[in-house]
Parts: C-alpha cells; sequence; structure tokens
C-alpha cells in the first residue's frame, strides 16, 4: 500500500514538473483556449518572474499574433468579404480561413481609423516587452500550426479555429483535409525576437501611413465592396447589382469607382514622419537580428537560418550570398528614406531620382494611377546618387523565381 501510494506521489509530482504553463499558454490550454486568457496567463507570469526572457519572448508574440486575431474578429463582426469573398478568395485564399457573418454590424469610416488606432497600440506594447530581452540563449519551441484563435469573437477558440486549419486551406487549395491538423514547430530565439520587433515596425508604419491619408470618399462611395453594412450617404447604390457578368455579387462599376477613387489626400503629415521612423527602426532591427542568427552555432528548428543551419521551412534556406544581398537591399533603403540616395525614376531618361525622404517630410495628396504614370514624383524628382542599379536582378538571381516570397520570410 505504502509503495503503491509512493509511486503515485512520483508520478504526480514528475507529471506536475514536466508541465510547462508557458506551453500551456501557447497551445490553447489556459481557461477555455482563447490567445487573451493566453496573453492574460504570461502577463501574469511575467509579473511574477520579471527576469524570465522565455516568458516575455512567448508574450510579445502572443501579443502580436493576437493583433491578428483581433483584427478577424473586428472583420467578422462587420461581415468583412462577404460581397466579395468568393471572388477575393481567387487573390487572398486566407478569406476563406474567415467565417461568413450574415448579421454584419454597420461600420463607419471613424470605426476604421479607431480600430487602426488600438491594433497600433497593441503592436507598440508587442515591441515595448520584446525589445527588453537581454538572455542571448533564449529558446521558446512553439508549435504554430497548434496556436488558437477565436476568429468569430464568441469566446471559444474551437478546433477549426487553430493556425493550422487555416494553413491547410490556404496550402490545400481549399481541400477538406478532415481532421488532419499539421505540425510545424520552430524553436523561437533570440534572432527572432529581432525580427518580430522588426515586423512590429513594418506593420506601425503602414498604420501610420494610413491614418495620415483621408479614405472618406474610396469608403463612402465604394465601401460596399467590402463592408455589407457601411454607413454611408449613398445607402442607394447597395443592393441591386446591375453590372454583375459574374453573378458573383459585385457591380463591375463598382469596382470601376473605387479604382478611380485611389486618391487619397494628406490631412495628418506628422504621421508619414512617424512612418519613416517606423521603417528606418525596422531596417536597424533585421541588422540586429543578423547579428545574432550569425553568431548560432546550434541547429534547432531554425526559423531565421544562419547559412550553416537549416530551416525550419522548407526550402528557405539563407546562404551568404542571399545574407550579403539582403544587407545591401538594408543599405539602400536606409539610404533612400534618409535622402542621402535617390530612387532611380521609371520615366524619361533616367538622370533623376526620387528623394524618398521629402516624399514623407512634404507629403502629397497620394494619388495611385498618378504615381503609376509617374507625374505625382515630379516635385521629388532630383538630380543625386541613385540606388543601386540591378540590385533587384541580383536578388532574383539569388533567390530564384520568389524573391517576394523571401522578402516577407526574411523582413
Amino acid at each position: 500500500m505504502l509503495r503503491a501510494f509512493a509511486a503515485f506521489l512520483l508520478v504526480t509530482f514528475s507529471l506536475s514538473a514536466a508541465a510547462d504553463p508557458v506551453d500551456d499558454a501557447l497551445q490553447g490550454k489556459v481557461g477555455s483556449g482563447t490567445m487573451t486568457e493566453s496573453v492574460e496567463a504570461l502577463t501574469d507570469m511575467l509579473a511574477e518572474k520579471p527576469d524570465d526572457d522565455r516568458v516575455r519572448l512567448a508574450l510579445g508574440m502572443l501579443k502580436i499574433i493576437r493583433t491578428g486575431e483581433t483584427t478577424a474578429q473586428w472583420l467578422y463582426r462587420h461581415g468583412a468579404g462577404n460581397p466579395t469573398k468568393n471572388v477575393g478568395m481567387f487573390v487572398f485564399p486566407a478569406l476563406g480561413a474567415v467565417p461568413a457573418n450574415q448579421n454584419p454590424e454597420q461600420v463607419s469610416y471613424e470605426d476604421i481609423d479607431l480600430f487602426f488606432d488600438g491594433w497600433m497600440a497593441e503592436l507598440a506594447e508587442a515591441e515595448a516587452i520584446l525589445t527588453q530581452i537581454k538572455d542571448g540563449d533564449v529558446l521558446l519551441d512553439v508549435d504554430l500550426a497548434k496556436l488558437r484563435f477565436d476568429l468569430n469573437g464568441d469566446g471559444v477558440a474551437s478546433d477549426s479555429e487553430t493556425a493550422g486549419a487555416a494553413l491547410s486551406f490556404i496550402f490545400t487549395g481549399g481541400r477538406n483535409r478532415g481532421e488532419e491538423v499539421p505540425s510545424f514547430v520552430i524553436g523561437a530565439d533570440r534572432s527572432d525576437a529581432e525580427w518580430l520587433i522588426a515586423y512590429c515596425h513594418v506593420f506601425m508604419g503602414f498604420g501610420e501611413l494610413h491614418l495620415a491619408h483621408n479614405h472618406r470618399e474610396l469608403f463612402e462611395r465604394a465601401g460596399h465592396l467590402i463592408f455589407p453594412n457601411i454607413d454611408t450617404p449613398h445607402n442607394y447604390i447597395k443592393g441591386r447589382n446591375v453590372f454583375d457578368p459574374m453573378g458573383a455579387g459585385v457591380d463591375v462599376t463598382d469596382v470601376i469607382a473605387a479604382v478611380h477613387l485611389l486618391r487619397f489626400p494628406v490631412d495628418e503629415p506628422e504621421r508619414m514622419e512617424a512612418a519613416r521612423q517606423h521603417f528606418l527602426s525596422a531596417i536597424g532591427h533585421s541588422r540586429i537580428m543578423w547579428v545574432h542568427a550569425m553568431q548560432e552555432t546550434d541547429n534547432h528548428r531554425e526559423w531565421l537560418p544562419n547559412p550553416d543551419q537549416d530551416s525550419a521551412l522548407g526550402g528557405m534556406e539563407m546562404t551568404a550570398e542571399r545574407i550579403r544581398l539582403w544587407h545591401d537591399l538594408l543599405s539602400d533603403s536606409e539610404a533612400a528614406l534618409t535622402g542621402k540616395k535617390l530612387v532611380r525614376f521609371w520615366r524619361g531618361d533616367g538622370s533623376k531620382g526620387i528623394n524618398l525622404r521629402r516624399v514623407f517630410a512634404e507629403p502629397q495628396t497620394f494619388d495611385l494611377l498618378l504615381w503609376i504614370q509617374g507625374t505625382a514624383a515630379a516635385d521629388y524628382l532630383e538630380e543625386g546618387e541613385l540606388t543601386r542599379d540591378f540590385l533587384w536582378q541580383e536578388f532574383e538571381d539569388a533567390f530564384g523565381d520568389e524573391p517576394f516570397r523571401y522578402i516577407f520570410y526574411v523582413n
């Protein structure tokens, strides 16, 4: 009897010792499994252990990921994509993972700006947490496919709302994979913390660009292409579609109008400079990321490998040549953002370039079609040292036929 009791205590102790609250939070084993509960649990852990960089890395990572969850919830609440989901899935397959809301709330133009403010505030919190990491050997195994989301905001992270389920939809072209949820474990380390910080700045930079401009005309005249229940003075155009050759619930004239309305006045010019600073910070953290990555001697489920490591994501190896070209791209991007080099203009005789720093410092109404045509660049054209010619060609030669995939991957 005593031996059995002793064995029971030993097994119980072993199980409790093996339990990892950080892993539990990452795998949605806290409370009902929502991302918010996991973030709250990690926040409490960090308050109890403020020097634990493993908890800090997990919390920063989940707060960034939660911005995706809150975005999905906000889009679901307002029925985003309902009118154009069938068409949009050809361009954005991930739309298939977002459930359709048949009773969407009304959304106003001001609601969108408020959403961006909140989204950027959480990114700023995540960035502040991650920048406090000091441990160069911090390591955190994360099964990205097992991360659980509450995409529709019903307070439940169901089995169909895992990252694995969403990724399965994207990579299998929408074919049903039944109960199979792929596993994708990465060993997040110090270099990955810098990768995350850099992406926080990239996202916040684009958020500042959005908030710097006024998109009201586009929203009120063509916003119903995305949101079925918008607050607009033009309610009379919603409903019957006169020119809908595909029968997809999209009027072609609305699409043409949307392209015509891609012209946004600047109403908060100070946000343009804030965006530029975020992009410069992203470049700085990308450089620090590679400093840490190149110092690594292990080979453990690497998200961002050095030339002597294997990538956890198949086919995404980083050779010395690829890393050198990435640093060249960072240097040219930084030089363009600071005005030390000009971006070569695609019209004329090629002798002039665009002073990108002045585009941010002296912003004008953004007109996409006029930028493509070239005349929108007129006030920013100068003669001077240009960014490196043929860098993009070298980039394609080194990275193959998917350079944009690598740009997203490396940031």
